[in-house]
């Protein structure tokens, strides 16, 4: 339960993205990835790749080549956390973005405007229409841009791109927030 409550309290803050801005060194979590799977629409995509970064495994790298234009993209994001104390995970917030709204910068939530500085410049190259090509996603890390009171947890991402037809992309992580002062994570 104090989980959802620190995630309820994060979600409703005005401005959390900024007073969230800390350097790695402050941040009292670190984030660590533990798998990340995708899977593509043929139809869609020739081909991908989503990886963990290995030297710390706090960020991934994405890229997608698209064989079609795309000229309306939506995404749903979901996050689950376990509940104690039972390890069972439970989803705790689930979103569906139009990417077109998303580039023009019209996020809808707060947990949106944190994946948008994870993704720095490479979020320019979410904008409608998308035409056939390479996308690239290098080094995304979200740790940076998390509050720092967050709880220690494990937890689960599921992040899918939808055209109006067919899904593009479903992908799910797994990873897990620690306090790298007190745990050492192998």
């Amino acid at each position: 339960m104090a989980t959802f409550y620190w995630l309820f309290l994060i979600a409703s803050l005005p401005n959390h993205g900024v007073a969230a801005k800390t350097s790695t060194s402050t941040n009292r979590l670190s984030l660590l990835w533990k798998t990340y799977d995708c899977t593509t629409n043929p139809e869609f995509v020739a081909r991908h790749k989503c990886i963990i970064m290995d030297y710390d495994k706090s960020m991934v790298t994405t890229e997608f080549e698209y064989i079609r234009g795309i000229s309306q993209l939506n995404a749903t994001f979901k996050l689950f956390l376990p509940r104690p104390p039972f390890k069972q995970y439970h989803k705790i917030i689930d979103l569906n973005i139009d990417i077109c709204q998303f580039s023009k910068g019209l996020f809808g939530h707060k947990f949106i405007a944190v994946i948008v500085k994870a993704l720095g410049k490479s979020a320019l190259q979410m904008k409608c229409p998308r035409p056939k090509g390479i996308y690239s996603y290098p080094n995304i890390s979200v740790a940076v841009h998390l509050p720092a009171f967050l709880p220690e947890t494990n937890f689960k991402v599921e992040i899918n791109f939808l055209t109006p037809a067919a899904y593009l992309v479903n992908s799910s992580l797994s990873g897990m927030l620690y306090d790298s002062a007190k745990t050492r994570v192998k």
